[in-house]
Parts: C-alpha cells; structure tokens; sequence
C-alpha cells in the first residue's frame, strides 16, 4: 500500500533569527506504510488504557499515571529502572499562565548528546529535577552515574476533542542527519531554572517524512524517544524531531481545541 497523505501543513525550522517556514505533506501515520521499527525511525503509537478518569486533576495522575509509565517504560526497553517525570498538560489554556505549555510551533527534539552530563554532572541544575525522583524511589544519584545505558521516552496523549486543531507530527529520525540540527540552550521552562540542550532543526533541501495518526483517543499513547546514550555512542540517530502543526481539515474554533498530557522518564540500564 502506498503511503497516504494526510493533509499539507507549514512547519516551522531554524534558519538564523527569524525561522524558515517549510510547507509539507505530512502522512497518515495509521497507514500501513508508517514506519515500524521503534528503534530505527523514533516513535511509535500504541494503545495504553490508563486508571486516570480525570486527566485534569494533577495529583491523580502523579498517583496513577506515571507509575503506569514507569512499568510500561521497563517492559518496553528492557531496561532496569524507569523513573517518571511529573507530566505536563499542556493546552492553550494552560499557556495563558505558563506560556511554555502551550502547543510547540517550531520543529525540534528534546535534548542533545549533553543530556547523560546534565544527569551525572555535580552542580548542573537539571539535578534539582532528577534527584528527588531517584530519592523517591529509593535509589542513590550512583545509579544513573554508573548506568551501562541511559533513554527517555516521551509519550504524547490526546485529552481533548479527537479532531485537535494543533497536534503533534513526528519526523522519522533517520532521514534527519546529524548537521541540520542546532544546539539551543533552554535556561528556564515551566518557571524551572533547569539548563538544557534541545536540538532545533534546519530545514530540508526538498522535505522531510512527517507522520501523524488522526483522531487520536485518550486510550492511545504516542512515544517518542528523546535521547538514548547507546545511539549517541554509535553516532546513530537519537533525536526525533517533532512539532505541532495546524490541521486544516479541522475547524479553528475553540471546540477543538488541542489538550494533551506529555510525560517524560528516564529508562536506566545497570
């Protein structure tokens, strides 16, 4: 079956101050030519039922939700120990008081290569995120010092309305070479002082391979892999870069509005 055009859309890429504005089809992301080798293309969609009947209440999903992440995590890599982040929602809405959590226009992977020294290294202020987890956990900062191995993988899930007007598309990770990436550097997010690399991207000599899988449902989870030490090691592809983008088969009205719940954890090999 040939790959199946969703739609075409405008991403946004580094090109100096001002951004280069790329227009792209992006793909159907549930066709049966989507990529399927996790580790290979960076993402992959799954269904993934959760406990959390309220993704608005904060604390049921501390409770509820990133334990199931942790065990989903440990399952999925094979991996020692997952520890979950506090998740992210992150709407329109919500940006009107933390402008950082609304939909992400602009194309982009979370973290760099610098991402195991801003685990391991004494003082960084990456730490301050990281070491009441390990705490909560039990475990000691020698644990992600000493680690063979070290991945974070990100989920995306949709809360609102299945026709979103802003939802993610992600970028096989393959097809983007290593020297269209930019280093940026991210003193604050959220209102945390936290210091990290992310990697912006230059756009395409002709275009990129987006996907998206439309009408996604809270019981579906889309995970992305952000960083993976191994990869990084090999000079292979650990980044995978993503964007919201707005869909033009959806009505701009506050009907559709975009809700999602991001979470983040760090999967540890002894």
């Amino acid at each position: 079956m040939a790959d199946q055009t969703y739609c075409e859309t405008t991403f946004h890429y580094h090109d100096g101050v001002t951004g280069s504005a790329v227009v792209s089809a992006v793909l159907d992301g549930r066709s049966a030519d989507a990529p399927d080798d996790f580790h290979r293309c960076g993402f992959t969609l799954v269904e993934h039922r959760s406990a959390v009947t309220d993704w608005s209440d904060q604390q049921q999903i501390d409770r509820l939700y990133r334990p199931e992440l942790e065990r989903f995590a440990e399952e999925f890599t094979g991996c020692d120990t997952a520890l979950a982040f506090p998740a992210i929602a992150r709407s329109m809405e919500v940006s009107q008081t933390t402008p950082d959590y609304g939909p992400i226009e602009f194309v982009h992977s979370d973290f760099t290569d610098d991402y195991r020294p801003m685990v391991t290294e004494a003082g960084r202020p990456y730490r301050s995120l990281l070491d009441p987890l390990l705490a909560a956990h039990g475990l000691g900062h020698d644990v992600v010092a000493d680690a063979s191995r070290l991945m974070v993988l990100q989920w995306w899930r949709n809360v609102g309305p299945v026709d979103a007007d802003f939802p993610l598309a992600v970028c096989d990770a393959e097809t983007v070479p290593s020297d269209r990436l930019v280093r940026q550097m991210l003193p604050y997010y959220g209102g945390l002082r936290l210091d990290f690399e992310i990697f912006a991207v230059r756009p395409p000599e002709t275009s990129d391979r987006w996907f998206t899988f439309p009408k996604m449902t809270s019981d579906e989870v889309l995970v992305l892999r952000t960083y993976d030490s191994k990869l990084a090691d090999e000079g292979r592809a650990f980044w995978t870069p993503h964007s919201a983008f707005r869909d033009p088969h959806v009505a701009d009205d506050p009907a559709h509005r975009r809700s999602s719940i991001e979470a983040r954890a760090l999967c540890i090999w002894s």
